[in-house]
């Protein structure tokens, strides 16, 4: 069965519960420019945009993609400061006795305030590589920060992860025009496509999916619980930090309510776990105050 034929089966059922999604990303390397262009054409939030190319991003993103491929070579972090950072090729020879030894071929190092990079043997062929990689990559947006800035989409969506892994997700019917509009996007970068398929009301649907929204619901639930607990032990640095987990409360609490009223999804204490989560961050937050 085609996913139109597959899509238009589905389309016959009750009430619209939301929208399962999935997604191939190809030739998704896109510079910023564009990026934003398509966004903001989709009317998409653009905090959700992953954050700007800088010159280290680029720097260890050409190094990890020199790197494959090369057997009797590694590319190796010498030194990360302020000032600078070095990478180090080192060739590795193995010898009949069993016996390994490795000899630096060249240093590519990155100058943080000139955002330049260079190499102490400028002929050096896979120094070239990442120099010339490094060029490209100093404005261009990555598949994986494409795909970050799906993931940062979907989590405003409520959206529930249908597999262990990830790749399949449920989002909720009121964020059917959002989810829609960064369909419109992503299909605009390379040959990406984003698959939507509508689920509507039966007593399958309903059921398989409230599961799903209930165990993300307690698995959410429980990280937050463990960190908390964590912090109670040895209290963040940052009063921020905890503001965020306030913040992360109270978006956990919005999604409960939301598939509650589409799903009936109820999770067990969840008020009063959140409840007493809160209490013990505002404590440890009006202590930071008062010191």
């Amino acid at each position: 069965m085609t996913f139109d034929k597959l899509t238009s089966a589905l389309n016959q059922g009750g009430q619209h519960l939301g929208d399962l999604i999935w997604w191939t990303l190809a030739e998704a390397r896109i510079d910023r420019s564009t990026l934003e262009k398509i966004w903001a054409g989709a009317q998409l939030a653009p905090e959700h945009l992953p954050d700007p190319p800088t010159a280290e991003k680029a720097l260890k993103a050409a190094v990890r993609e020199a790197a494959v491929g090369q057997p009797d070579r590694l590319i190796r972090l010498g030194k990360e400061d302020e000032a600078e950072i070095v990478f180090a090729v080192v060739r590795e020879t193995k010898h009949a006795d069993g016996s390994v030894t490795y000899q630096q071929e060249t240093r590519i190092v990155l100058d943080r305030k000139a955002e330049s990079v260079s190499s102490d043997i400028a002929a050096h062929d896979l120094a070239g590589v990442i120099t010339t990689r490094f060029g490209e990559l100093r404005s261009t947006h990555t598949p994986d920060d494409v795909r970050r800035a799906m993931m940062k989409t979907l989590d405003a969506c409520a959206a529930v992860t249908l597999r262990d892994h990830g790749g399949v997700y449920w989002v909720p019917a009121p964020y059917a025009e959002l989810v829609r509009r960064l369909q419109t996007a992503i299909e605009k970068i390379g040959s990406s496509r984003v698959y939507l398929l509508p689920v509507h009301a039966s007593a399958d649907a309903n059921r398989t999916l409230g599961d799903a929204a209930k165990l993300a619901i307690e698995d959410e639930l429980a990280a937050l619980k463990t960190e908390v607990e964590g912090f109670m032990a040895s209290p963040p640095d940052r009063p921020s930090t905890l503001v965020r987990r306030l913040d992360a409360f109270e978006a956990l609490k919005m999604k409960a309510a939301l598939y509650r009223d589409v799903l009936q999804v109820r999770v067990q204490d969840l008020e009063k776990t959140l409840e007493d989560l809160t209490g013990s961050v505002e404590h440890l937050l009006n202590e930071k105050v008062a010191a």
